[in-house]
C-alpha cells in the first residue's frame, strides 16, 4: 500500500493512518504551545524543545518509510515530503538534490534545498505575534533533520534560511551532512541535545553556590583590610591579611614597580621574578582604575590592578602564581581590585596625615619667621615636638618661579611636590611660605657628608624642573647660621640673593656677593644710601616708576656684562627700546655703562641698595 492512501477512519473516537492512531487538532493550538513554551522554558529551550519534537516526529516516519521496499535511497528520502504534505504540515518542494555515496550504497554526503510552501508554523506564528526577524518553522526543521538522518544513517542537519515570519516572500531551506557544514550547525545540534531542565538547575545551583562562597569570601576579607585601616596599620599589614586569607603571595609596588610591601613570596624568590616582569611591562602603559590584566612571564604568572587616589596611579597590588597555573579566577581578580581599593585608602590616611603633619612645620616655620614665638628655649622646645633639634645649624632656602612669582597656587603645587621630596629625608627640613615665598629650612646635618648647599639645591632644582617642565624655578640659598633666632635674617639674605643675581642663574648663594654681603651684615644702610646719592643723581632721588625702570635696566645691562641681547630676553622690551633707555641712562649719569670701572662701582652700590631694600625691583 501507498504512503499516499489514507487507510484510517473514524470508528468510536478512533482515528487511524497506516495503522496507526492519530489525533487531529487545529494548528491553532500549536501557536499557543509555543506561546507557553517562551514564556516558562524561555526562547532558547523553547526552541530546542521544537526542534527535537520535530526530529521525533520525523524519524519516526522514517522508520515506517524503512519497513517499505524502496529502488533506492533517493526514493525513501521523497516520502518525507509525502509525510508532510499528508499531515497539512506544508507543501514541501526539493529544488536541487546531491548525495554522494560510496560503491556499496552507504550514503557519504547529503546536500539539498528547498521550500515549504504554507508552513503552518510560520502562519500561526504571524497570526499570533506578527512578523519577526528570524526564522521560526522548528518543527519543520526538526522533522527533515530526523526524517533524512534516519534514512540515511548518517547526521544530516537541515537550517531554515528563509521565512515568511521573517518577511521573506517563502521558507526556504538547505540540508546537508555534519561534514560538510564544517563548524556552521554547531548550534543546531546543540538544540538536539535533550539536556533537562533538572541538570541546568543542578548546575545554576552549584554556580549559584560558589558565587555565594565567593561572595562571602570577598565580604570576609575587605571586612578584615577595612580594620587594618580603620587600627591605622599600614601596606605591610594589609598584604599579610591578605596571604593569610586567600593563601596567594601578594605584592605592592610603587609605580616603577619598585617593591613597598610582600607576602607569602621570600626576597630572593621576588628579586628573581622581578627580573623578567619588569622587562616584560616596559610595552605597557600605566594601567587604569578598574583596568585588571593577567600577565604571562618566564617563570611566574600574575595579575596586576592599579592602586588609584584621587585620579592619580600611586602603584600597583598583584597576585603571584606559579608558571604551571592552570587557571586563574575571576574572584581572584575581583578580591584583588578590592586590595587595591583597601591600599588607596591606607595611602589616603597616610598621605593626609603626613600634610597635616607639614602644614603643622609650615605653620611653625612661618611663627619662626614672623618672630610671633617667644625666645630661643620656647621654639627649641616647639621643634622636639617635630624631633628637631634646632640649636644645629642651617640654611633658608627661598624658591620662587621665575615667571610668575606671586602665583599662589602654583606656590602650593609646588610646596606639596617640596614636602613629598623630603618625605624620606633625615628630620631638619622645615617647609612654608612668606611674602608669596616657597621658604625651605634645612639643616646642615641633612646634607650628605660629600654634597654642598649649591649641590643639594642642584639636585632640588632637577626635581622640580622634572615636576614642571614648563616652569623653571629659581633657588636664593642663605649664609649658614647656628642660631635659630636669625632665621629672619637668613630669610632675608636668600631673598635678597634672587634680587641681586642674574636672572638666567637658577641657583643663587648670598655669599657669592662677597664684599656686598658684608656691607649688608653690617647694615650700613646710610652710607650705602650716601654713596647711592652721589653715583645715581639723578635717577635715585624719589620712588618715581620710570627711574626705577631705568634703575632696573641699569643693572641688567651690567649683570650681563653689557650683552644687549641677554638684557633684552630679562627685561622682555624692544632691542630699540633697550638702546633708547641706555643711551637715557648714560645721558643723565653722564657716565659711560661700558667702562670697566664704572661698571663695577654703578653694579656694586646697586646690589647694595637692593641688599638693604633701599631699592626694590
Amino acid at each position: 500500500m501507498n504512503v499516499g492512501e489514507l487507510l484510517g477512519k473514524e470508528q468510536d473516537g478512533v482515528i487511524t493512518l497506516d495503522g496507526e492512531r492519530i489525533v487531529l487538532t487545529s494548528s491553532a493550538i500549536f501557536g499557543t504551545l509555543r506561546k507557553d513554551l517562551t514564556e516558562n522554558l524561555g526562547k532558547k529551550r523553547m526552541k530546542g524543545f521544537l526542534m527535537r519534537y520535530g526530529w521525533n516526529l520525523g524519524a519516526a516516519d522514517a522508520k515506517k518509510a524503512l519497513e517499505k521496499p524502496y529502488a533506492s535511497i533517493e526514493e525513501a528520502l521523497r516520502q518525507g515530503v509525502q509525510f508532510h504534505m499528508l499531515k497539512g504540515y506544508t507543501n514541501a518542494k526539493t529544488t536541487s538534490f546531491e548525495m554522494g555515496q560510496t560503491p556499496d550504497g552507504i550514503v557519504e554526503s547529503i546536500h539539498v534545498t528547498g521550500m515549504w510552501q504554507n508552513s503552518y508554523e510560520a502562519e500561526e506564528y504571524i497570526g499570533m505575534f506578527g512578523e519577526t526577524s528570524e526564522p521560526v518553522c522548528h518543527t519543520l526543521t526538526g522533522y527533515a533533520s530526523g526524517f533524512y538522518s534516519t534514512i540515511c544513517d548518517k547526521e544530516i542537519i537541515f537550517k531554515e534560511i528563509a521565512c515568511r515570519a521573517a518577511g521573506d516572500p517563502e521558507c526556504r531551506y538547505i540540508g546537508k551532512s555534519v561534514e560538510e557544514w564544517l563548524d556552521e550547525a554547531e548550534e543546531e545540534r546543540r538544540h538536539y541535545e535533550n539536556n533537562a531542565i533538572i541538570h541546568e538547575l543542578e548546575q545554576t545551583y552549584e554556580q549559584l553556590l560558589e558565587e555565594r562562597n565567593n561572595l562571602a569570601r570577598a565580604a570576609l576579607i575587605h571586612k578584615r583590610l577595612s580594620e587594618e585601616v580603620m587600627n591605622g596599620n599600614n601596606l605591610t599589614s594589609i598584604a599579610s591579611v591578605m596571604f593569610e586569607i586567600t593563601e596567594i603571595p601578594i605584592v605592592i609596588e610603587d609605580v616603577n614597580f619598585q617593591t613597598i610591601a610582600s607576602a607569602g613570596v621570600s626576597f630572593d624568590e621576588y628579586e628573581q621574578m622581578q627580573i623578567d616582569f619588569q622587562q616584560t611591562m616596559k610595552g605597557y602603559q600605566p594601567l587604569r582604575l578598574g583596568q585588571t590584566i593577567e600577565l604571562r612571564v618566564a617563570q611566574h604568572r600574575r595579575v596586576v590592578t592599579p592602586i588609584v587616589l584621587q585620579n592619580k596611579l600611586f602603584g600597583y597590588c598583584s597576585f603571584l602564581y606559579g608558571a604551571d597555573e592552570v587557571s586563574i579566577g575571576e574572584i581572584d581578580k575581583m578580591i584583588l581590585e578590592r586590595a587595591a581599593m583597601v591600599c588607596s585608602m591606607c595611602i589616603l590616611n597616610e598621605k593626609t596625615s603626613f600634610e597635616t603633619e607639614e602644614r603643622i612645620k609650615g605653620n611653625f616655620l612661618e611663627q619662626i619667621l614672623n618672630g610671633q614665638l617667644g625666645g630661643k628655649e620656647e621654639i627649641y622646645k616647639r621643634g622636639g615636638y617635630f624631633h628637631l633639634d634646632l640649636r644645629l645649624s642651617f640654611y633658608m632656602l627661598v624658591l620662587k618661579q621665575a615667571y610668575a612669582e606671586n602665583d599662589y597656587y602654583f606656590n602650593e603645587k609646588m610646596i606639596e611636590e617640596i614636602v613629598h621630596y623630603f618625605k624620606n629625608s633625615k628630620p631638619g627640613v622645615l617647609i612654608g611660605q612668606k611674602d608669596g615665598s616657597t621658604v625651605v629650612f634645612v639643616q646642615k646635618s641633612v646634607l650628605p657628608e660629600t654634597c654642598s648647599i649649591q649641590e643639594y639645591c642642584g639636585q632640588l632644582r632637577d626635581h622640580l624642573k622634572n615636576a614642571y617642565p614648563k616652569f623653571p624655578i629659581r633657588i636664593g640659598i642663605s649664609t649658614e647660621s647656628d642660631s635659630i633666632d636669625q632665621a629672619s635674617r637668613c630669610f632675608d639674605e636668600a631673598l635678597t640673593a634672587l634680587k641681586i643675581g642674574r636672572r638666567s642663574a637658577s641657583i643663587v648663594s648670598f655669599d657669592d656677593f662677597g664684599i656686598t654681603s658684608i656691607l649688608v651684615h653690617e647694615q650700613n644702610k646710610e652710607a650705602v644710601e650716601q654713596k647711592a646719592r652721589q653715583l645715581l643723581h639723578p635717577l635715585f632721588e624719589n620712588d618715581q616708576r620710570k627711574e626705577t625702570e631705568l634703575l632696573q635696566t641699569m643693572y641688567s645691562f651690567l649683570l650681563n656684562g653689557g650683552n644687549l641681547e641677554k638684557t633684552m630676553q630679562d627685561l622682555s622690551i624692544s632691542m630699540s627700546g633697550l638702546r633708547y633707555r641706555i643711551d637715557k641712562i648714560e645721558s643723565l649719569l653722564g657716565k659711560n655703562l661700558r667702562d670697566p670701572e664704572t661698571g663695577y662701582e654703578l653694579i656694586f652700590i646697586l646690589k647694595a641698595l637692593l641688599a638693604t631694600k633701599k631699592l626694590t625691583f
